[in-house]
Formats: C-alpha cells, sequence, structure tokens
C-alpha cells in the first residue's frame, strides 16, 4: 500500500490482492467513481454559518439550524474514520486484504501514450476494476482490449460501461484469477497492482509473452527488472518495459571466405534486457560492451581487433528463434552477419 492523497485521488482503479480459501493469492484492482472525503460533507454548510441573523424573534430556530450544521461534524471528528473509506467502496472491499487507491483519468492516457497503444494492438488491464483503461484504451486508440479481473460485480460494471461508450464490438471482460488466466495473446499489458504483485507475475510476463510486447505499471516497479522508461506523473512514476527475446548461449558464424576464413564464437549471458560475454575470432577474445536487447534487437560493441579494426565495430541485428542476422559496422562500413546458436546452451533470462 501507498499512502492515500485525497488531493489526487479522482477515478480509476488501483492496487489490492484477494485472498482465497485454498491460499492460492490472486490478484485484482477495481476502478470507482469518487467519494465525498468523511467529515467534508457538511463544508458547504459550514461556509454559510457566518450570514446566520440572530434577530429575537428567530432564537430558538436558529438555535437549531446551527445544531444541525454543527452536530454532524463534530460526530465525523470524535468517531475515529479510517481516511481509505472515504475513496472505497466499503461493502465490496471486506474481502481484501489491502485498501486500493484509485487511478486518475489523467495516468491512463499517459500510460497509453508511454506504451504506444495503436490500433492493431491488444491491449490487456490485468485487475481491470470496472474497465475504465480497457474501455478509454479501445475509444482512444481503437485498439481491442481485455480486462481480466476478480470480481464479478465489477465485470458487470464494466461491461455496461463498454456498451454505454459504444465500445462494447472492442473489448471483452473476464473473470478470472490474473495468475492463472492466459493473456499471451497480448501486444500490451497494463498493470496497477502492488510491487509484490508485479514481482510474482514477472515470470510468467517473460515466458509466456512474445518478445516487443510492452508493458505499463503506474507507481510500482518490477524489483530487479529495471524499466526501459521512466515517466513522472505528478509525484509518482508510471513505469515501461519491452519484452525481451531470449538471446543467452553460444552462436556461431564464419567470417571471412575460403582459406582466409574463420570461425567466430559469441557467447552471451542475459539478465532480463541487459547481455554481456565475449566474441572470439581469429583466436582473439573481445568482450561485450553496452550489450541489451529490445524485443527481437540485439546490439552491443566490441574491440575492433578481432575483426582487424582499429576502432571498435557495434552489432545490431534480430533474433528469430536460433538465428541471428544482422550487421556488423565499424563506422566506415557495413557488412552482414548470420550467426546460429546452439539450442542446448539457452538459459533463463530471470528467476
Amino acid at each position: 500500500m501507498h499512502p492515500l492523497r485525497s488531493n489526487q485521488i479522482i477515478t480509476g482503479n488501483g492496487p489490492r490482492t484477494n485472498s482465497r480459501s485454498s491460499g492460492q493469492e490472486t490478484a485484482s484492482t477495481r476502478h470507482c467513481e469518487p467519494r465525498t472525503p468523511v467529515g467534508h460533507g457538511v463544508s458547504g454548510s459550514q461556509g454559510r454559518l457566518g450570514v446566520v441573523s440572530f434577530g429575537p424573534g428567530n432564537a430558538g430556530r436558529h438555535a437549531a439550524l446551527l445544531l444541525a450544521l454543527i452536530l454532524p461534524s463534530l460526530i465525523l471528528h470524535l468517531v475515529p474514520v479510517p481516511a481509505a473509506r472515504a475513496y472505497m467502496d466499503i461493502e465490496r472491499s471486506v474481502k481484501l486484504d489491502a485498501p486500493f487507491l484509485p487511478t486518475p483519468n489523467y495516468v491512463i492516457a499517459e500510460l497509453l501514450a508511454g506504451a504506444r497503444v495503436g490500433k492493431d494492438d491488444i491491449l490487456y488491464d490485468l485487475g481491470s476494476g470496472d474497465g475504465r483503461i480497457v474501455i478509454e484504451a479501445a475509444r482512444q486508440t481503437g485498439c481491442r482490449a481485455v480486462g481480466i479481473e476478480i470480481d464479478a460485480d465489477l465485470v458487470d460494471d464494466s461491461r455496461n460501461a463498454a456498451r454505454r461508450a459504444g465500445v462494447q464490438d472492442r473489448v471483452r471482460f473476464i473473470t478470472a484469477d490474473i495468475f492463472t488466466e492466459d493473456f499471451s495473446d497480448a501486444t500490451v499489458v497494463t498493470l496497477y497492482m502492488g510491487r509484490h504483485v508485479n514481482i510474482k507475475l514477472r515470470p510468467r510476463l517473460l515466458r509466456e509473452l512474445r518478445p516487443g510486447t510492452r508493458i505499463a505499471s503506474y507507481t510500482f516497479d518490477m524489483g530487479e527488472w529495471k524499466p526501459d522508461a521512466v515517466s513522472t506523473i505528478v509525484r509518482e512514476d508510471a513505469f515501461f518495459w519491452v519484452i525481451p527475446a531470449n538471446a543467452s548461449g553460444k552462436w556461431q558464424w564464419t567470417e571471412g571466405r575460403g582459406r582466409s576464413s574463420a570461425r567466430c564464437d559469441l557467447e552471451v549471458r542475459q539478465v532480463f534486457q541487459e547481455i554481456e560475454g565475449e566474441v572470439i575470432c581469429n583466436g582473439k577474445r573481445s568482450p561485450l560492451r553496452g550489450g541489451r536487447v529490445s524485443g527481437e534487437t540485439i546490439s552491443f560493441t566490441l574491440t575492433g581487433e578481432p575483426f582487424g579494426k582499429a576502432s571498435p565495430v557495434e552489432f545490431t541485428g534480430r533474433i528469430q528463434e536460433h538465428a541471428l542476422q544482422g550487421q556488423i559496422s565499424d563506422g566506415n562500413s557495413r557488412r552482414p552477419l548470420r550467426a546460429v546458436r546452439n539450442p542446448a546452451t539457452v538459459r533463463p533470462i530471470a528467476h
């Protein structure tokens, strides 16, 4: 949980988890309309107290009016009420083990822009609440969007809201557990679930989503998995990642032709989107520098010595299963490079 800030709470979804009797952890989020803060509902009446007239003939009536205006405020100050109750749907929250914070509407636009959502995308909102992000994604970008939410009542609300917005033909809402439901066809995933939920989801995201899928999370990061981009929205951050291909393992290609040809070996070690390793070519070693994988794209820099160059060389290419195709550039010329990987050498890129 994170602190409640009444000046920023507008509408949207927020982090929460749901613990079932089976002991299996589930998670979801809920969108809600803003509630009037407890203790603030009579502020208008209090603001008018200075104009009450206490004439001789109206003393009793005015005294009763004054008591009616002041008494609710006194009760609310004397009886402690948790701050979260001012913005939460308490009836629906009794089964949750943590309160949630609604996501401001302006955050939705930032998440969609930061994740570069377009009409050809399939967006999944994990813990979709009342469907606000799903509906806005379809309305603003024309994409197809799916919400996964464990609360059946909220799923019904989402479907009704989609019909009112006129996007029911482009959205779908599922009553399900985000830890077990399939969302592997997503090209964009949005989250506002809490850091511990993000970290629990992380292995599935990296294992099941296709390279190049974009992820956007409001407020909460992914632990050791560093974001590819961060956008600050007022006082909170939005984090963005691109699912990297697995480039780990041992690759080989041939440099030169005929008698002057030589076998080159590339060994890659990968943690999330960052890679390190070395190239051995013509009996000379060169460590990878600045290695990175974004989607299917891989890039790194090598010293030019193994290739007979005085200056460093740069490699950029694309990974497709166990084939690597790209170009080596020394600043003056470019030439193609095609390498193949031994499938037995592939290793997981995260734990």
